[in-house]
């Protein structure tokens, strides 16, 4: 076994590593160059790029499997190491921008296990659960308030907050049983709530809750955004009804919520990667109006959605300085300035 020196400085060497030309240089290339970038994900079987580097905390989270952690994490999964051994193995490297760090061999890379299966009616009762935590928790009111959503729409939503404990009980009292805990993905491995801390955003279709994601309060928690294992959704879908004239497309869950919340017919993409499996939840739509962020991956996503769905698509531009929609929200007449520009893109459009 390699042991690593003692005398390492691990935050130095970190610092020396930077995560995401690491993971560039393991082999997943990274669309974006902003805050958050996304790639294929090494360490289970995807097309759609769950996989997010997040340049300001340096870490990163799988949206498909789960799995996350920092540039130490990244390189123990990738090359099968321990801890002492990963630190020797950056310790002893010059780091990405050198072009040394060799791909791994993909044999070596281990697999996840397969995301737990879902189950609507634990996931409702969950988000029940979560609601009423909403409704007595100032800092989940306080923190949606201050993205712009108001506790109205809160309700309408179903949004939820997540205390970090009593969830376990509350699904036991009314009959789920320790298996279905077990296998539901609400719990980490460890045993403790997915998202405490978190407020929590369900997707429901048919009257039943059949994914949720959450958004940690606490500005210094990472990851910022924890989701139940597994695909992705696009989020929405399930309010917009069976046949929506036009629909606005927007990026991220808070772009979404800001959306909703005005009365606005909306999904969000949950991410650039894996676009052609929105444009194909969409296709039966006349008219759907690209709302992404307002930097290159957004804009090069909102380039390849127009291209997937021709001349049903027409882009809204967000104004100078303004990064996203859950941004404008935050804005003084953030609705009424979304509503011109949505008239712009429709009147263009034609």
């Amino acid at each position: 076994m390699v042991i690593a020196n003692a005398s390492v400085d691990i935050p130095a060497l970190k610092a020396r590593h930077p995560l995401g030309g690491t993971v560039e240089a393991s082999g997943v290339r990274l669309r974006g160059r902003g805050r958050v970038r996304q790639g294929v994900c090494p360490f289970h079987d995807e097309v759609e790029g769950s996989f997010t580097v997040y340049s300001d905390s340096e870490r990163w989270y799988c949206f498909g499997c789960g799995l996350g952690g920092d540039v130490l994490d990244f390189i123990r999964r990738t090359e099968n190491l321990s801890l002492p051994e990963a630190i020797a193995r950056l310790d002893g490297s010059p780091g990405p921008a050198s072009g040394v760090a060799s791909r791994p061999a993909p044999s070596r890379r281990p697999r996840a296990a397969p995301p737990p299966s879902r189950d609507p009616a634990l996931l409702t009762a969950a988000a029940r659960f979560y609601a009423g935590q909403l409704r007595r928790s100032p800092a989940g009111l306080g923190y949606l308030a201050s993205r712009g959503v108001g506790p109205d729409a809160a309700v309408r939503l179903g949004l939820g907050f997540a205390p970090g404990d009593g969830l376990r009980r509350a699904l036991g009292s009314v009959g789920f049983t320790a298996d279905r805990l077990r296998d539901c993905g609400l719990f980490t491995e460890r045993g403790s709530e997915r998202f405490a801390g978190m407020v929590v955003v369900p997707e429901v279709s048919g009257g039943l809750v059949r994914w949720l994601v959450g958004r940690a309060v606490d500005p210094d928690r990472t990851p910022r955004f924890q989701a139940l294992p597994g695909p992705k959704p696009v989020l929405g879908l399930g309010h917009l009804g069976p046949a929506p004239p036009w629909v606005v497309m927007a990026e991220g869950v808070f772009d979404w919520l800001a959306l909703a919340g005005w009365g606005v017919p909306a999904v969000a993409a949950l991410g650039t990667q894996g676009v052609e499996r929105v444009a194909s939840a969409l296709r039966g739509c006349p008219r759907v109006f690209l709302a992404f962020d307002n930097d290159e991956a957004g804009l090069e996503a909102t380039e390849r959605l127009a291209g997937l769905l021709g001349r049903k698509a027409a882009a809204v531009t967000l104004p100078q300085g303004v990064g996203d929609v859950a941004e404008l929200a935050c804005l003084p007449q953030g609705r009424a300035a979304f509503l011109r520009l949505l008239s712009q893109a429709a009147r263009s459009a034609r």
